[in-house]
């Protein structure tokens, strides 16, 4: 069963009100927002991805830098220190 003339022209007028008023809604309601809302939320991750991957990054290369080297590596800190240099004489 199919819309009556009036019907359709109701509906048309809604749908029409509804673009001027809620073109947001209008859009997503009909499909129009769909593909580009999906690519900008692909966008947003691969963001979030490329920043998190540098604050890793940084965070390596300052646990490097403020680590330095030991006088005996493998060897626990306790057993790593150095002996009291001899007097000769």
């Amino acid at each position: 069963m199919g819309l009556s003339r009036e019907e359709r022209r109701a509906l048309e007028d809604l749908e029409k009100r509804l673009a001027l008023d809620e073109p947001e809604l209008d859009a997503l309601l009909s499909g129009k927002a769909g593909p580009h809302r999906r690519r900008k939320s692909a966008m947003q991750v691969w963001l979030m991805l490329m920043l998190l991957t540098c604050a890793i990054l940084m965070m390596g290369i300052v646990l490097l830098i403020t680590t330095g080297e030991r006088e005996c590596p493998g060897v626990p800190i306790s057993s790593c220190e150095r002996a009291p240099a001899r007097q000769e004489g």
